[in-house]
């Protein structure tokens, strides 16, 4: 098989349905569209979100056609799916504004000059209530009972509402609309945990005579911790992060971890992949190759390793006030939370200003249009500026 097709097939891909037929497809030399929707319920995003973006740029690089649905209609009513409640609706313009702050994102990754972008709101808000009648009429409740998070939560006695069962049936007119306007729509994208929307989405298509879209699915990138990704939580690495933030992250991932990172956190090829868990197998230091990993990762979203002399990887933060005490700035900076945090620092002779060692909490920091150097320990460091 075609290296290129092996990876595209194999790499950080968890399922696929119809493997043999997109395989044979793949193989054939056909262009086929694909398809990744995303709803733009957050501006933040992290390596996470990354990773199906990643697998769009291999089939981007052998000429298939790649759509990207934003749901700026289905992210006011919210997924589900890896969620135990309900999630509160958004409005119109939050998720539009979202879209236009995720498209500059995934522009680290992939050409969007080169992708087919949509919203699902074209078709969505033109369906009347008799349209949703003749969609929601292919499922059945106990089909959506059927799904692990419904499931939990109807046994709890959880709350689930009729809107949460409609999510479902709006994406999966997603793919009939999309399909009409190419002829067909060929693969779907998407993480293990929308598994059911997916297979929602080909009932769809064949019951508006359609032919069923191919799926492929991946496992999600885990923290630094090993627990879920979270864009509030510390085990997160977000694309904006400072090149000084992201290899700091990186390269405290848990050993375990070092393998899943390289697979589904960078472009690195299955043999490459390989490559790094033979050198771990042969008990090279782990260390190493989390530098590693933090530089190619780094590299990947900011265009060159992480240098620690050049002060503009260094994350800069804007304060109002022209003076300070010591210790109203390290809370201010978030690199202490209490006034026993800021003590224990001081008395480790571990903060700089500038360079300096200071141990006094009431030291007066004066701040201008120049940058001040605040350091903690060995691996905290902001730009201050009034």
């Amino acid at each position: 098989m075609n290296s290129q097709i092996h990876n595209l097939l194999h790499k950080g891909v968890s399922n696929v349905i119809d493997r043999a037929n997109l395989e044979k497809r793949l193989l054939a030399g056909e262009k086929l569209v694909v398809k990744f929707g995303i709803d733009p319920t957050a501006a933040k995003v992290h390596l996470g979100h990354m990773v199906p973006f990643l697998k769009l740029k291999e089939f981007q690089e052998l000429g298939h056609t790649i759509v990207l649905l934003f749901g700026d209609a289905t992210a006011q009513v919210g997924d589900t799916s890896d969620k135990d409640s309900e999630r509160p609706m958004l409005t119109r313009d939050e998720t539009r504004k979202n879209c236009e702050v995720f498209l500059q994102k995934f522009s680290k990754i992939i050409d969007v000059s080169r992708i087919n972008v949509y919203y699902n709101s074209e078709w969505l808000d033109a369906v009347n209530f008799a349209w949703v009648g003749e969609l929601a009429k292919n499922f059945s409740v106990a089909e959506m009972l059927d799904r692990d998070n419904f499931s939990k939560r109807y046994k709890e006695w959880k709350r689930i509402s009729l809107q949460e069962f409609l999510y479902p049936i709006m994406q999966g007119y997603d793919s009939v609309a999309i399909a009409r306007k190419y002829g067909s729509c060929d693969l779907e994208l998407g993480g293990n945990d929308q598994y059911f929307n997916l297979l929602a989405w080909r009932t769809l298509m064949h019951a508006f005579g359609l032919p069923k879209q191919d799926i492929m699915t991946f496992d999600l990138l885990v923290g630094t911790d090993g627990k879920k990704m979270s864009k509030t939580s510390p085990n997160c690495i977000l694309i904006d992060d400072t090149p000084f933030d992201m290899y700091q992250k990186l390269i405290n991932v848990d050993d375990g971890l070092i393998v899943h990172y390289f697979t589904f956190a960078t472009d690195m090829t299955i043999e490459e992949v390989k490559w790094i868990e033979d050198r771990l197998l042969s008990w090279e230091h782990p260390n190493i190759l989390k530098k590693e990993l933090a530089d190619y990762v780094v590299t990947m979203y900011h265009g060159k390793p992480y240098d620690a002399n050049d002060v503009s990887n260094i994350e800069v933060v804007h304060l109002e006030k022209p003076e300070i005490n010591l210790s109203d700035l390290l809370k201010e900076i978030w690199f202490c939370s209490t006034s026993g945090d800021v003590r224990n620092a001081l008395g480790g002779n571990s903060v700089r200003v500038n360079g300096e060692v200071i141990t006094d909490p009431k030291y007066l920091v004066t701040l201008s249009s120049d940058a001040t150097l605040v350091e903690m320990w060995k691996k905290k460091a902001k730009r201050v500026f009034l």
